[in-house]
């Protein structure tokens, strides 16, 4: 390997991270089937969702969200409830790895500001953090607020931004919501949460 090679190697990475193949390594090894926690997961949940990831041989669940600020604070309060000392700034840029000082379990955290809001990826094995995960309920930012040049009433298909702002956060965020809580929101933002 040509020196220059190895160099555009290290400032990919530094700049970008790992592949997503080196990634899933990592996280296999972190997160091992011993550290598992045993954990009963409602079938309603609220949002933002608890889910296992077991099936990609990470022994740990995740939760994947876009937030309010405000959600972004309440969330980072639990989990220095549960343990975890030093958090990044709420609306920070971050991607690493936290680990307990007392206990055997970790915590991967990426977040970043977009949508109007703080996006959120965290992966974890501990119980005491999934719990209060569990019982948490956020909401994100409105959907004018994320797309405020955005008219529902005109969107076909979707692409690009929205459809993973669409696919990812707001679905899941639309679907854990009751019939009256849906009614709060504009008739033609409904009319679109229910056809996308």
């Amino acid at each position: 390997m040509s020196v220059l090679t190895w160099l555009k190697k290290q400032l990919h990475r530094t700049f970008y991270g790992n592949s997503p193949l080196e990634q899933q390594d990592n996280l296999t090894a972190i997160f091992h089937p011993a550290q598992m926690p045993d954990i009963d997961l409602p079938t309603n949940q609220a949002y933002p969702l608890v889910t296992s990831i077991v099936q990609t041989d990470i022994y740990a669940y995740q939760v994947h969200c876009l937030l309010t600020l405000e959600g972004k604070q309440t969330l980072d309060s639990l989990i220095g409830n549960a343990g975890f000392g030093i958090l990044p700034e709420h609306a920070a840029n971050f991607n690493g790895l936290i680990t307990h000082p007392s206990q055997a379990t970790s915590l991967q955290l990426h977040q970043y500001a977009d949508f109007a809001g703080i996006c959120v990826s965290l992966i974890t094995n501990d119980k005491a953090l999934l719990e209060q995960l569990i019982a948490f309920k956020s909401t994100l930012p409105h959907p004018w607020e994320s797309f405020p040049d955005v008219d529902p009433d005109s969107l076909g298909s979707l692409q690009g931004n929205i459809d993973f702002w669409c696919n990812y956060f707001w679905q899941p965020y639309w679907l854990s919501l009751s019939t009256a809580e849906r009614l709060q929101y504009p008739v033609n933002w409904q009319q679109f949460s229910d056809f996308h």
